[in-house]
């Protein structure tokens, strides 16, 4: 294995290519990408020994990924134009990411301390994480079902606005079941939303008033990110997420300053971003954990699909403009993503460190991100056909499920 390894400027070539190629590949054959990225991830990996993204990067590793993961909130919440709630779909998307998130994390908590037999602290970990939804898998999703609106920005909205969220109540899990102190929640949001809101105000004050050229506005856009995300984090662990959610979504809901440039950069950073995240993580994998865990992950995925989240949905969507069809179309949309599986391996390095290691923890939640994919990736068109609730006629939608009048607009 160690023989076969790949050094680190082809390793990281290696792991940029896969990335890229894995999306072209799920386009091609229609199902979600996230499943082509896991399987080629696995082979590079524990497989075959080609890249060791531990070997290739050591202590920045988890950094890196948590400002990748943070550029891509930034890139997707660009796309929160509020106005898109207009039509009732904003008491949907409040009550998914409030009543439904309080339900699936109690309710994955319970399952997984029953099913795993882990002390209710360290389950509490993976139930909190498991709340996370994740653009990254739901915006592919709706490209391909194409729901009616309002449907539609309930599903986009959730996915984005769920991912700080979880990411947050999981941190705070996460010093409980170590330091048994929680971390101060609205701390960490707060932190995060102030500094995103300022850096929104920093970038704008720059392009309309510093006349920045128009070829620049995207290179200043990610710096402004990424120092939002630094100075977040330095205030409150976690924090920077909530930033780069708070900046994307300030400058989609302003007037002064066209975006066309940033939206471009989603489009292709995005991809890159996305491609490697998945080749990263899913690289460094143990095969025989997985192997170890698989039953009782199929019984807590089993659980999710059929239990949990129609019950969240159901009592997060009562008395909405949401119709049966549709409500019962947001029960069964629930995939993870990239925030579950990054979430799940850095905290995963932080039980190691503390000496006190949490086995269960990245081979659990990589399981319920693969297969959360496959279910709703293989199934989803199929349930938004029969409960009619695909769009007529549809306007021309981008890759990540947003309609391009939309993701254009300025």
């Amino acid at each position: 294995m160690a023989g076969m390894e790949l050094g680190f400027t082809a390793g990281i070539a290696a792991i940029v290519l896969l990335g890229v190629l894995g999306q072209l590949l799920g386009r091609a054959v229609r199902i979600p990408s996230i499943i082509v990225l896991l399987v080629l991830g696995l082979l590079a990996g524990p497989v075959l020994g080609l890249v060791d993204p531990d070997a290739l990067l050591g202590d920045a590793l988890f950094p890196l990924v948590s400002m990748a993961v943070g550029l891509l909130l930034f890139e997707e919440s660009l796309k929160l134009d509020l106005s898109r709630l207009h039509g009732g779909a904003r008491r949907p998307v409040l009550g998914l990411v409030t009543t439904g998130a309080v339900v699936t994390g109690v309710c994955a908590t319970l399952i997984a301390q029953w099913v795993f037999g882990l002390p209710l602290s360290r389950a509490a970990v993976i139930g909190a994480i498991l709340i996370v939804s994740g653009p990254t898998v739901v915006g592919p999703l709706l490209a391909v079902i194409r729901p009616k609106q309002p449907l539609e920005s309930v599903l986009a909205f959730e996915g984005i606005f769920i991912d700080p969220i979880g990411a947050t109540v999981a941190l705070s899990m996460m010093h409980l079941a170590l330091h048994d102190s929680g971390v101060g929640l609205g701390t960490t949001a707060v932190a995060g939303v102030l500094t995103g809101v300022v850096a929104a105000a920093a970038y704008l004050v720059v392009v309309r008033f510093g006349r920045a050229p128009s070829a620049t506005h995207v290179a200043l856009g990610v710096a402004v990110a990424l120092a939002a995300f630094a100075a977040a984090e330095s205030v409150a662990e976690e924090s920077g997420l909530w930033a780069t959610t708070a900046l994307g979504v300030a400058l989609a809901n302003q007037r002064w300053v066209p975006l066309e440039a940033l939206h471009e950069f989603g489009s292709h950073v995005g991809m890159l971003l996305i491609g490697s995240l998945f080749i990263v993580l899913s690289a460094r994998i143990d095969l025989d954990a997985l192997v170890l865990y698989l039953p009782g992950t199929l019984v807590l995925l089993a659980f999710l699909v059929l239990g949990v989240r129609p019950l969240a949905a159901g009592l997060a969507t009562v008395r909405t403009v949401l119709s049966r069809p549709e409500r019962a179309m947001v029960a069964w949309m629930a995939p993870r993503g990239i925030v579950a599986a990054s979430t799940a391996s850095v905290f995963a390095l932080q039980f190691d460190d503390a000496g006190d290691p949490f086995p269960a923890l990245v081979p659990v939640v990589f399981g319920v991100v693969l297969f959360t994919a496959i279910v709703y990736g293989g199934t989803g068109p199929l349930v938004a056909r029969l409960l009619g609730v695909r769009a007529a006629e549809v306007e021309p939608i981008d890759d990540d499920g947003v309609p391009r009048a939309m993701s254009d607009r300025s």
